[in-house]
């Protein structure tokens, strides 16, 4: 009866839209503007713009109901999602004189003061709406978020209480948000954990929950307790794709992973070729891995997913399968569809260039690729390091000096840039600054050892600098733990 209901309902809407688009200016009650409007929101626009449609929309019913509030509160929020505050809160403040009650100028108010990073102001209205509507969970969901934003976790918790008093089914978007809002807090998985406890204790049936349970015991390394929440997760649910995923992290059984294939929806099958794909791609079974991610990436390219980030991410994962696999053109076509998968991760731009450099051998296109990568990414310190180990390896040293200088102005005071810089005054006979560098470099001897015979081991077979590295040595060495025979141990070996 419910679905028949939505299903008219729908028609409805659908059929108040289509009259609106052929005659926008006849006169129409104001619910059917409202109606109008949830139906264009319906429709997926680009993060802070609003659906064209809508201001057409709002236009006129503003001038059919000029003092109504609702269609106040409506241009409000246009102004509010498009960026333009002041002039939403100029039309709410004003509206609050008149209606100090209204929920949605309250909410729209609210909402402007956390734009503003006026928490306390916002948080009055909201609870100002709890007071009102003491049943308002979206409300409490918001007043969480913002709480665990701000790190107030008791509060947080309090609030969270409260809400799952009123609606405490297995409502697997409310708690995936609970779970990722509490990531940035410290001691998250010890607070997480309670949340999940206390929302289990109102619905113990919840197999999201069990599984976010689960989840939680795993990172605080409580395995025993994280594959008994993942086993009462799939007794609750037997084909929660979710609970076989935590349970397969878990205990890194590849069988778990082989029975979730037979008993997930077919929509999921991919989470888990894909889960299988990174276990072999780990133990470094390449030839294995290969095959799952090759199904991942068939199943989303014949159902047209928009899961991008699985769709990248798999392909940069087999394509480098194939460059260990000794197939470099398989994973250069990889790279480069990845790359126009998500133009915006820098993942496979470096991987690209390491596969010029190392497989093709072509340094031409290594270093292509590296400058593009270091202009779009230049933030990106990894992008920099590689760009710079290849210009000492072809010895242009004054680039070198040259590219570090471009870098500082992205990535401050990191010393691992003052290596390569070192190497290339000293082989441009500018010794006396390579050594000053190294010497004041705050990088562990070990690790700076090993930059130096990566970039150019010949460094290494100056005096001056070994010198430079035994002090190192020296210094980073406790003297309550001083040992007469240091010395003699480092002489025998």
């Amino acid at each position: 009866m419910d679905d028949r209901r939505f299903e008219n309902t729908s028609r409805r809407v659908k059929r108040l839209v289509l009259d609106f688009e052929k005659n926008p200016n006849i006169y129409r009650d104001v619910d059917d503007f409202f109606d109008i409007i949830d139906f264009y929101y319906s429709e997926e626009t680009p993060f802070h713009d609003i659906n064209p449609e809508v201001e057409k929309v709002i236009k006129v019913a503003e001038r059919m109901y000029p003092d109504n509030t609702d269609v106040k509160v409506q241009r409000a929020h246009i102004y509010y999602v498009q960026g333009n505050v002041d002039s939403a809160m100029h039309i709410l403040l004003n509206l609050e004189k008149l209606e100090p009650d209204h929920e949605g100028v309250m909410m729209g108010l609210a909402d402007c003061y956390l734009y503003n990073n006026k928490f306390d102001k916002a948080m009055a209205y909201l609870k100002k709406i709890i007071r009102i509507d003491p049943e308002n969970t979206d409300v409490y969901d918001l007043m969480i978020q913002q709480y665990l934003i701000h790190c107030n976790v008791d509060k947080a918790f309090e609030c969270f209480q409260k809400r799952i008093a009123i609606k405490a089914d297995d409502d697997e978007d409310f708690l995936t948000n609970i779970y990722h809002e509490l990531t940035p807090i410290p001691q998250v998985y010890e607070a997480a954990l309670k949340f999940f406890e206390s929302y289990i204790e109102e619905n113990p049936y919840s197999c999201n929950a069990w599984v976010y349970v689960a989840m939680c015991h795993y990172e605080l390394k409580h395995d025993d307790e994280a594959i008994d929440a993942s086993n009462y997760a799939l007794a609750i649910n037997p084909h929660s794709t979710l609970a076989y995923m935590t349970k397969f992290t878990v205990t890194n059984d590849l069988n778990v992973a082989y029975e979730a294939l037979q008993n997930v929806p077919e929509v999921d099958k991919y989470l888990i070729n894909a889960q299988l794909g990174d276990a072999y791609f780990m133990a470094h079974n390449y030839y294995s891995a290969a095959p799952y991610y090759r199904k991942v990436i068939d199943y989303l390219d014949s159902e047209h997913s928009d899961d991008v980030v699985v769709n990248y991410l798999t392909r940069n994962k087999l394509a480098n399968c194939y460059a260990r696999m000794n197939d470099p053109a398989s994973a250069e076509k990889l790279f480069l569809e990845s790359i126009a998968i998500n133009p915006f991760f820098d993942t496979s731009y470096e991987d690209l260039a390491h596969l010029y450099r190392y497989e093709f051998h072509d340094a031409e296109r290594a270093e292509n690729t590296l400058h593009f990568l270091t202009a779009r990414f230049p933030e990106s310190k990894s992008a920099w390091l590689q760009y710079l180990e290849l210009l000492l390896e072809l010895k242009r040293y004054e680039d070198v000096i040259d590219t570090v200088s471009e870098a500082e102005q992205h990535i401050s005071d990191d010393d691992d840039l003052y290596v390569p810089l070192a190497v290339a005054y000293y082989n441009t006979g500018r010794k006396n600054e390579a050594c000053l560098l190294l010497h004041n470099v705050d990088i562990d001897c070990i690790y700076l050892e090993d930059l130096l015979r990566r970039y150019d081991p010949n460094v290494l077979l100056d005096d001056e600098v070994m010198q430079i590295l035994q002090q190192k040595r020296d210094e980073s060495r406790p003297d309550d733990l001083y040992d007469d025979n240091y010395d003699k141990y480092n002489d025998r070996y």
